[in-house]
């Protein structure tokens, strides 16, 4: 017996393949699937941003379905995805025989940025519009992504001054050879510029572009190659990165709405994610949940004028240090007559408002501490007791209740297994741990096509095939499906 498996066929030899790229390719592929769905999507608005006028463009849809099957597999540089569309039957098939090379898919997602980020609307409309979405609890929370942007890359002023001043002794060093082989050989006879001396001049030019973002921006860090990143704090450390903000429909892990910033905080994102999900789907949901993170004054005044329904972990201050009956929690407040009534009955009058921070306070006096019994304990030993409390106060208090409630836990608790797995899942299964285009639409760009991938797929698993033609029917009598427009393979 043989130790090793014989080779079946000689690799000269003639062989027949299947008449078609559809025969070679199994009934059950999940490209198949992808294809058929985002066949559905609204593709008006990209086809109209192309001019009848100059050489043929390759269509959007067939360079949108490629680099959204690929991010949907992990695949996300332009290069290996040229070579998958050459070689890799699924790709051949997705793309009809179209070869477009890397140069042109990776201009196409760096130009087309908008449209995609209105393609992945689409998703989370189409996902509305087969019930998938429920709305009735959406997840809001956001994850740090490294941006493209090498540390290399990253300035502050010290190091800015320190490479300036070893690139001047450099071109001190340089120019004082030049004039020793001046005086020694006379004039210059063409040669090349040195090529250490060329290094300096364009380090030098480098230097002078950090330092001047560097004062545009007025951060302390900055950098040159992608300078509309910020520092973030990552699981790999102070990274230079966008904060991606996303919306999750707990019933189905779709993502109903996202959006790339560039705060190093979730603060004051709430409110913006939730109307991007009414703008997206064209409903709010009935419930958000998110994390403590989101938790800041203008949000809970906005939530408290509208009709927006929202629940979070509320964040206390932690910097009191009076004995516990003497905390502020435990001054009652009397609003008839805006009075503050302490542990032993006495008033503290309403004195004027206080701006610190991110916040405003109202502040609180009393009179005639030096007579309670309970004066060192509560005042500390100054002239009267004073209180600080925010104009949010009994909001906080309201969303502390409803957190602490039966169903309050319950629907919080929801938050972790619908948007941290989304996360997970792009970030871990599809490779998305680090931006590859540089610039915030670039990651606008890259983020939309991982979630319409998340969108798709998520619809090719809970839809049936039953499903997808009465969908398709409703959406061409609106005009949406526009996936036959051309002549493809599928």
């Amino acid at each position: 017996m043989p130790r090793f498996k014989q080779m079946p066929l000689n690799p000269d030899q003639v062989m027949l393949f299947p008449v078609s790229v559809d025969a070679a390719l199994p009934a059950d592929s999940d490209v198949r699937a992808i294809s058929e769905v985002m066949d559905l999507l609204d593709w008006s608005k990209i086809l109209s941003s192309y001019s009848e006028e100059g050489c043929p463009a390759y269509p959007p849809q067939v360079m949108t379905r490629i680099l959204v099957y690929a991010y949907s597999s992990g695949v996300r540089s332009s290069r290996k995805i040229e070579a998958l569309v050459e070689n890799d039957k699924r790709y051949i098939w997705l793309a009809g025989g179209l070869t477009p090379d890397f140069h042109t898919l990776a201009r196409f997602r760096r130009d087309k940025w908008e449209y995609l980020v209105s393609l992945f609307e689409d998703t989370a409309r189409l996902c509305r519009e087969a019930g998938l979405v429920k709305l009735d609890l959406v997840a809001i929370d956001g994850s740090k992504v490294p941006g493209a942007a090498s540390r290399r890359s990253v300035y502050d002023g010290k190091r800015i001054e320190r490479e300036r001043a070893a690139i001047e002794r450099v071109l001190s060093e340089a120019e004082q050879v030049d004039h020793e082989e001046d005086e020694r050989y006379g004039s210059s006879n063409g040669r090349e510029l040195p090529k250490e001396l060329a290094d300096a001049k364009e380090r030098k030019k480098r230097l002078e572009r950090a330092a001047e973002l560097l004062r545009e921006s007025k951060r302390e860090k900055v950098s040159v190659t992608d300078p509309d990143s910020r520092r973030m704090k990552t699981r790999w450390g102070i990274r230079n990165g966008y904060n991606l903000q996303a919306a999750v429909d707990v019933a189905s892990q779709v993502v109903v709405a996202m959006d790339v910033i560039q705060e190093e905080t979730d603060s004051g994102q709430l409110m913006p994610m939730i109307q991007k999900v009414k703008q997206t789907v064209g409903e709010a949901p009935k419930l958000s949940v998110a994390d403590s993170g989101y938790c800041d004054e203008d949000t809970l005044l906005a939530l408290e004028s509208s009709e927006i329904n929202a629940l979070f972990p509320v964040q206390e201050p932690t910097n009191e240090h009076h004995e516990e009956l003497f905390r502020n929690e435990c001054f009652i407040h009397d609003e008839d007559r805006d009075v503050l009534i302490c542990p032993a009955g006495r008033e503290l009058a309403f004195k004027r408002f206080n701006k610190k921070g991110s916040g405003t306070y109202r502040i609180y006096a009393a009179k005639g501490c030096q007579s309670c019994s309970f004066y060192l304990q509560c005042a500390g030993g100054k002239s009267s007791r004073r209180i600080s409390r925010s104009i949010v106060y009994g909001m906080r208090r309201k969303m502390q209740e409803r957190m602490k409630s039966p169903q309050g836990g319950e629907q919080y608790s929801l938050r972790r297994q619908s948007v941290e797995p989304v996360f997970g899942q792009v970030k871990s299964n599809r490779g998305f741990g680090r931006l590859l285009l540089f610039g915030l639409n670039g990651a606008k760009a890259e983020c939309a096509l991982v979630f319409i991938a998340h969108n798709v797929l998520k619809c090719t698993k809970m839809l049936k095939k039953t499903a997808i033609k009465p969908l398709k029917m409703q959406r061409a009598a609106i005009g949406f499906v526009h996936g036959q427009e051309i002549a493809l393979a599928a």
